[in-house]
């Protein structure tokens, strides 16, 4: 019951706090979650398995082909048959990736309102279908955001080109190193969205509305979430490439032997090699899977220590 006590959400963290305590109800709920998830879980591995493979085989094929013979190589049927394709295993990880983060704020909204969270009465576990409505109405909007900010770099980087700013090296450079700059404050400008985003996938009522209310509150934050968005970031990532080790072997090795067969070499693969290809990228999904999951958790405790602290704010 201590160690229950000290995890609860009601409490205001140090950033460490927050990190280690999101490690801690991860892991000592590791069963639990497990057990709720690992359906979803086989199908983000099935889906990121689809993904890899397709960009693998259809679209890097074709970089290397068009690299070496042109556009021209291809049909416009082609093309569209191989990018809808890819697009179609990009949107299917998405959505799945969705579902499965749901689990983990499903989980959250639970430990929440009792403390604990609860044991999956079916073999097969459980869907929480409001977080993932939730999640998807919030990534949506961000998704609308993003490519606002995408299509204003765009126009930068178009006007940059169209007024002959980079026709040299160093004048290439500094273009980069403002685009650098500029995304950096764009992203330091989206941060706090982090708060009201956690807040209303957690705890909120459904809406199609932006959920943005609060950016103000996780703008006087901001050093809260960036931290532990980086260091979460830094974690995740580290043992995603651990993950996706086997991933980048085949792709390299995939790259190389259709560099080769474009330039009139075999192809060099075994014939069962997509077989190869799909069975590794679906472990290493499946155990990626596990690894994201946990990314929720410190968010989840820093949205509690923000929460937490206005109440404290409003009390005095």
């Amino acid at each position: 019951m201590e160690i229950t006590d000290k995890l609860l959400l009601q409490k205001t963290r140090s950033i460490p706090a927050v990190i280690s305590d999101g490690y801690r109800l991860y892991t000592g709920n590791f069963k639990r979650l497990f057990r709720a998830s690992w359906i979803v879980a086989l199908i983000y591995a099935l889906c990121f398995a689809f993904m890899m493979s397709t960009l693998i085989n259809d679209v890097l094929a074709i970089i290397v082909l068009t690299t070496t013979y042109g556009t021209q190589v291809l049909t416009f049927k082609e093309y569209t048959v191989d990018f809808t394709k890819a697009g179609i295993s990009v949107l299917l990880f998405v959505m799945a990736m969705l579902a499965l983060a749901s689990y983990a704020f499903g989980a959250s909204s639970n430990h929440q309102n009792t403390g604990q969270i609860n044991c999956p009465v079916h073999w097969w576990g459980t869907f929480h279908v409001k977080p993932f409505l939730r999640l998807l109405v919030a990534s949506g909007w961000m998704m609308l955001i993003l490519l606002v900010v995408a299509v204003a770099f765009g126009g930068i980087i178009y006007g940059v080109m169209s007024a002959g700013i980079v026709n040299s090296l160093w004048k290439s450079i500094a273009t980069i190193v403002l685009l650098i700059i500029l995304m950096s404050m764009a992203g330091a400008v989206l941060l706090p969205l982090a708060y009201p985003i956690i807040r209303f996938v957690v705890n909120g009522n459904f809406t199609w509305r932006p959920p943005f209310s609060g950016y103000s509150t996780g703008l006087r934050h901001w050093n809260l979430l960036f931290v532990t968005l980086i260091v979460t970031a830094i974690i995740t990532s580290l043992l995603t490439l651990i993950c996706e080790l086997p991933a980048f072997v085949i792709g390299t090795a995939n790259a190389k032997a259709y560099a080769g067969s474009a330039m009139g070499d075999p192809l060099g693969l075994p014939e069962n090699m997509e077989l190869i290809a799909l069975a590794a990228f679906f472990i290493a999904g499946f155990v990626q899977a596990y690894v994201h999951l946990y990314s929720i958790f410190p968010l989840y405790y820093a949205y509690g220590s923000i929460e937490q602290q206005q109440k404290e704010l409003q009390d005095l």
